[in-house]
């Protein structure tokens, strides 16, 4: 393997088990509220207004029952519900509730004090430079997304 083939994956392989371990670090802050990175992605998406749940599967990338499960966990804690679609008598939007956005904003301090004690030591300067770093791969990924122009 040529040196720049071994460094890729070195460092691919270093970012994504710091993303999963950071991951896992919100996980367990999360945990004793009922939460976790996936239900306040969730939340989150819903924040922005009502959704389908074939919307909702597309926009993550996850399989429609997947999803199902998600958000029936989630509207059995009260987070989400289920309203009808006027027009379409089969469908239904997925709503955040109050106790949703409630539950956004009590893990919002816990997700920043979990990026201060992480992501926070590196300086303003690195912080840019990681920025850009991180725009770049982006800019790749959504070539990979959408290979047509």
């Amino acid at each position: 393997m040529e040196p720049h083939k071994n460094q890729l994956i070195r460092v691919s392989k270093q970012f994504a088990w710091v993303f999963l371990r950071l991951q896992r670090q919100i996980d367990r802050s999360l945990w004793p509220h009922e939460a976790s990175v996936a239900r306040i992605r969730l939340l989150a998406f819903l924040a922005e207004g009502p959704k389908r749940s074939t919307d909702i599967a597309s926009f993550f990338g996850q399989a429609p029952r997947t999803v199902t499960q998600a958000i029936d966990a989630l509207e059995i804690a009260g987070r989400i519900c289920r309203v009808p679609v006027p027009g379409d008598r089969r469908a239904k939007h997925i709503e955040i509730t109050d106790e949703g956005r409630a539950l956004l904003a009590q893990a919002q301090p816990l997700y920043e004090q979990i990026l201060k004690r992480t992501v926070g030591v590196l300086g303003t300067e690195e912080l840019e430079a990681f920025s850009a770093m991180l725009a770049k791969v982006d800019a790749a990924v959504t070539l990979l997304e959408n290979p047509d122009p």
